[in-house]
Formats: structure tokens, C-alpha cells, sequence
């Protein structure tokens, strides 16, 4: 395949000649009456225009024909229709915890966990006070915060749903509601749990469709606080669907489903964050603590820049810089991981397209090297910034601190990498379209010092086309939308598209 070093200064105006490419299609039935409209949403089919033709309805009537996938529907849709419909009410005015919590049997460990938030610590001055309760008591906020986690993980996978009660439906409401001003990261945690827990049965998705949640979740698909809070009520939607068996796929909790179509969609399009990075703050544009919910490109240009049905998977995971802080994870973990979480979110079904950004890029690699359905199914990988040989800034923090294993794994002799690069070299050539975007200016590193984070010999893979751009490595990722960033990502997504159209993979 032919390389092209293609300078920045071209890209908007080779953009401008691909943007109205495709034009839009439409060729569904007209919808005649409420009672079709009604029909195609309990089963969900040609939903957006059975949503447009009931939200002019006068009569509101029909909303107690609506089956509970069709109430999800509306939610997911953030439509008004759902503050009309009756729910029960939630609220708590005293939210007890440990009653709470006490309510769901989930083993020894639970259990355990329970007794100690609820123990009460001993003065020094009692000496018949055996040295484990010795200790500072912590705060009830911070115990919840804690049991809130345990049952985040419990939840994470398949778990036994006769050990939780449907009451963990409005318990999760109270804690949202209590904490949603002071303590954004427990509310958060409430709702993560919330979709985790309505996509494991019907019951849950039931009760949360038949509570305050309802109203709740519609308003917050589109007008949520965070970026964080809409992807997440999205997502709650789409799992009480699962559940309800109106979809055939779930999003895991490292799963997050940035944009969907009306119509099916005929790729996916998976983001990779880099180190410390994450879904809902590495795809927007640069911002500030007065601008929180600055604009995110993949959610809020793609779908209206490219006239193609897509659906935009976000992946998130924790990573860290140095030793003392989170959990550890290694890329080998993190790919077997994700590649069963992607599975769960229908990855692979349909053509897939990558786009990552730094360390992204390494464990896109991985998944593809260790998942050979995925690969088969991959038209093109976008490297942001990928060290695929390492970065001289990696080097530097692993001889003044002690790194975690992102930061080992990034110093430019490191073995794990080097293999990496070779394994996927070997397999890239079934890749129809691969590029590589370089950064050209320098980063602030740490005071006074200045770098280019990842060089051109470590950025530029050995196939496809590469792009310099005049920007540093965070900001790559965080284009506007007339940048020579943002043109680079819409011409690799048309050439996959072009590619596909000429020899359909999947």
C-alpha cells in the first residue's frame, strides 16, 4: 500500500469535497394513526417516527398502551410523554443504609462488609478494646461510598437475582437524589449501578421504568448535568431494553454508547482513551471548570458531518501514572476484559472501525491481535498519537518515580511492547485502511520542561497514511471542528466507508 505524508494546511479543504457524499435516505411507510404508532414502538420498530407522529398527538391517552420496552423507547428518546406517565414515588424522606443494604444477600464477604460499617470504634482509653477496632471510624459518607462500590463490582457480572430486592430500584434513587449536588462521584456510582442492575432481569427494569427514575432519566438523556450523566442514563435505557428483550445486546459497565442511529446501524465506531484519559473527557474539546459540558465531537459533529448510519462505542478504564494510586491492570488483562465486554455490546456483528488515542492504540492492538473474529471484522484503525515504540517522556518518569505498569510499558526498551508491535505488524495487512496522526509541538511536561510525548519514529506505524499535525498530545483527540485533526478523523472514516463499499467484510 502506497504511504502519503500528507501536511495539515490540506485536510479542510480535502474535507469540504467529502462532506455531502452521501446522501440521506428515507423510504419507511407513513405512519397513519396513534394506535401504528403504538404498535411499531411495543416492538420497536421504525421508533423514530412513531416517537415524532405520538409526540403530536393531542390525546395522551395511548400512553396506557404502551408496553414497558416502548416506555424505555420514550426515555431513551428524552421525550416529555414521560413526565405524563404515572409512576410510583421513591422518595425516602430518612435513607437508612445499613437497613438498606441489609436487604441484599450477597454473601459472606457482603456480609462482613455490612458489619463493619455499621461497628462503632473504641476510645484509646479502653484497654480491654481489642487492637482491630483501633481505629478511626469513617465517615458515613464515606462507608456508603464503599458499600456503593462493593455493589458495583457484585454487579459487574452475572450474579444470583433472588439475593438482590427490586427495593435497590428506589434505594439507588434516594442516593442520587440525596447526593446529586454534593457528591457528584456517589451519584454517578448510583447510576452505574442502576444500569448494571436493570440489564440482569425485567424486574428491575420494570420497577425502574414504573418509579421516579423515569422522569428522571428521560430528562437527563439530553439534559443531564455531565457528559458522564447522559451517556449513563442512555445506557440505562439500553439495558432495561436488553433486559425486556426488545434489543439483542447489553453495554457492559466499561461500556458506553455514544451515539446510535434511528436506522440500524451499518458500522460501529470504537473509541480507545489513552493514559489517564477517559469516555467523557478525552473526546471533548478543550474545557474548563465554568464549561463542563463543552462540545463532544463523536456524539455531537459525526452523526451530522458523515450521512451513514454508525453507532460510536466509548470504552473507559482506569490508568494510572504512578505506583501509590487505583488498581493495577495490565494490557493483557484489560484485552481479555474488554473483548468479552464488546462481545456483550454486539462488537463484531458489523464492520468495526477504531479510533484511539496514545495508549489506546496499544491495547486497540491487543484486542485485535488476541480476537480474530474482531480482527476479520476491522476496516480501519485511526493511531492518534500510539507510541508503538515507546516515548522518551515514559523513560523520564520511570527514573524519577516509581510507574505504574502503563508507564513501564510505554518506556521505549520495553519488551511487552515491542512484541505488541510485531504481533500486530504480522496480522495488520488484513486491515484495509490504517493511519497514524503525529504531534509536532511540544507538551508541558512537569515545571520549565517541554516534549514531544510521542515522536515521530514511535507515532508513525509501518502501514497506511500518516498526517502531522501542528498540535500537542492532549489536544490531538479535542479537535474544532474546521482543524486539520478533525479532518484527518472524517477522511479515515470515509475511506473505511469507501473501503467496505468496494469489499464488504461483514
Amino acid at each position: 500500500m502506497a504511504r502519503y505524508i500528507i501536511p495539515s494546511v490540506t485536510i479542510s479543504a480535502i474535507y469540504g469535497v467529502y462532506k455531502s457524499y452521501w446522501p440521506d435516505k428515507n423510504d419507511k411507510k407513513k405512519i397513519l394513526s396513534v394506535e401504528d404508532a403504538v404498535k411499531l414502538l411495543n416492538v420497536n420498530a421504525n421508533t423514530s417516527e412513531a416517537l415524532r407522529y405520538i409526540q403530536h398527538t393531542e390525546s395522551k391517552e395511548f400512553l396506557k398502551t404502551l408496553n414497558p420496552a416502548a416506555v424505555a423507547l420514550l426515555a431513551r428518546s428524552g421525550s416529555e410523554l414521560c413526565m405524563k406517565i404515572p409512576i410510583k414515588s421513591c422518595v425516602d424522606q430518612k435513607l437508612d443504609v445499613s437497613e438498606a443494604l441489609s436487604k441484599f444477600n450477597l454473601g459472606d464477604k457482603w456480609n462482613s462488609s455490612i458489619e463493619w460499617i455499621n461497628r462503632v470504634a473504641c476510645p484509646e482509653e479502653d484497654l480491654s478494646c481489642s487492637d482491630e477496632w483501633l481505629v478511626r471510624l469513617p465517615s458515613q459518607i464515606e462507608r456508603l461510598r464503599r458499600m456503593l462500590q462493593l455493589l458495583f463490582l457484585t454487579t459487574e457480572k452475572n450474579f444470583d437475582v433472588s439475593a438482590i430486592d427490586v427495593d435497590v430500584i428506589p434505594f439507588l434513587f434516594n442516593v442520587y437524589a440525596e447526593f446529586y449536588r454534593s457528591n457528584v462521584d456517589i451519584a454517578v456510582l448510583a447510576l452505574k449501578i442502576l444500569s448494571n442492575i436493570v440489564g440482569a432481569d425485567e424486574k428491575y427494569a420494570k420497577s425502574m421504568l414504573d418509579s421516579e427514575w423515569l422522569p428522571l432519566i428521560s430528562t437527563m438523556v439530553m439534559n443531564g448535568k455531565s457528559l458522564m450523566e447522559r451517556l449513563l442514563s442512555h445506557k440505562v435505557c439500553q439495558n432495561a431494553l436488553s433486559s425486556l428483550k426488545s434489543i439483542d445486546y447489553r453495554l457492559p459497565s466499561d461500556v458506553y454508547e455514544m451515539h446510535l442511529p434511528d436506522e440500524e446501524p451499518e458500522f460501529d465506531i470504537v473509541l480507545i482513551h489513552g493514559l489517564r484519559g477517559s469516555v467523557a473527557y478525552t473526546w471533548r474539546q478543550k474545557d474548563s471548570d465554568e464549561n463542563l459540558l463543552s462540545t463532544c465531537w463523536p456524539k455531537d459533529w459525526l452523526p451530522l458531518d458523515i450521512k451513514r448510519p454508525f453507532r460510536i462505542i466509548g470504552l473507559e478504564y482506569p490508568s494510572y501514572i504512578f505506583h501509590f494510586t487505583g488498581t493495577q491492570q495490565s494490557l493483557q488483562s484489560r484485552s481479555e476484559r474488554f473483548k468479552e465486554q464488546l462481545e456483550i455490546a454486539g462488537i463484531g456483528k458489523r464492520p468495526v472501525l477504531f479510533i484511539c488515542h496514545s495508549m489506546g492504540g496499544l491495547l486497540a492492538k491487543k484486542l485485535l491481535v488476541d480476537s480474530p473474529n474482531l480482527l476479520k471484522n476491522t476496516i480501519g484503525v485511526l493511531f492518534i498519537a500510539t507510541p508503538h515504540k515507546g516515548s522518551p517522556v515514559a523513560n523520564w518518569g520511570y527514573s524519577v518515580f516509581q510507574p505504574t505498569e502503563d508507564v513501564v510499558m510505554l518506556s521505549e526498551s520495553n519488551a511487552t511492547n515491542k512484541k505488541l508491535n510485531d504481533d500486530f505488524s504480522a496480522v495488520s495487512k488484513d486491515i484495509p485502511v490504517i493511519v497514524s496522526m503525529v504531534e509536532t509541538v511540544e507538551s508541558n511536561i512537569i515545571a520549565n520542561a517541554k516534549s514531544i510525548v510521542v515522536p515521530n519514529k514511535s507515532a508513525v506505524f509501518e502501514q497506511g497514511a500518516v498526517y502531522h499535525i501542528a498540535d500537542v498530545h492532549l489536544n490531538l483527540c479535542k479537535p474544532t471542528r474546521d482543524s486539520a485533526s478533525y479532518g484527518v478523523i472524517i477522511n479515515f472514516l470515509l475511506d473505511c466507508f469507501r473501503e467496505h463499499d468496494k469489499h464488504p467484510k461483514a
